[in-house]
């Protein structure tokens, strides 16, 4: 309940696997993308405060699972910013 209490995203970037891989890599980011849905999911049934923003839905292409590094870092700033705005965490 702990974690109802305060804003939370999580951000995917793409080339994430959408089937099951003998690929020890692939696999591993296929399971953490679903458990995050999963936990985003339990988190707002009990809170309503947490997103999973996954930027090829948004149309943002070719981020890794280090956004912060990517080329494209500062959009993604932007929307992390304009997230904490909207929570009243940017003061």
């Amino acid at each position: 309940m702990k974690l109802t209490k305060f804003p939370i995203i999580i951000v995917f970037g793409d080339n994430v696997a959408t089937e099951e891989s003998d690929n020890f890599n692939s696999e591993v980011w296929r399971v953490a993308k679903r458990r995050a849905k999963q936990f985003v999911e339990t988190v707002n049934r009990h809170g309503d405060d947490a997103q999973l923003l996954d930027l090829p839905e948004i149309g943002i292409y070719g981020n890794t699972h280090a956004t912060f590094s990517d080329l494209n870092n500062l959009q993604i700033a932007d929307l992390l910013e304009k997230f904490l705005h909207e929570k009243g965490l940017d003061g």
